[in-house]
């Protein structure tokens, strides 16, 4: 195995985990081709134990972008709520027929 791969592997898969705690979401896509162009140039020896301690790290990487995966998307949620919630409610009244109740008046702006 290329032992300069593995280092290069263990780095990345590093860094990846600082940025997912970090929250720079932005910098996961390139880290993620550069894991993969380091796993094309590992040999088929392995060093079991570094090996399993890169697979412990990367499993705990996937574990936290499905959370920041999840946080972003309820993120995006609450912001499509509050922007809802500023055009008024929309309900219904004994006929059946929709009423809006609040929402903008006039032209001045509000902020959220």
């Amino acid at each position: 195995m290329s032992n300069g791969a593995l280092e290069r592997l263990e780095k990345l898969v590093g860094d990846t985990a600082k940025a997912l705690r970090r929250g720079e979401l932005a910098a996961i896509g390139a880290l993620a081709m550069q894991t993969n162009a380091a796993l094309e140039d590992l040999d088929g020896e392995t060093e079991g134990a570094r090996i399993e301690a890169l697979r412990d790290m990367a499993k705990k990487n996937a574990l936290a972008l499905e959370a920041a995966g999840r946080g972003v998307r309820a993120a995006r949620r609450r912001l499509a709520e509050i922007v809802a919630a500023r055009s008024g409610v929309q309900t219904y009244d004994n006929a059946g027929k929709t009423h809006r109740i609040g929402g903008p008046v006039g032209g001045m702006k509000t902020r959220l």
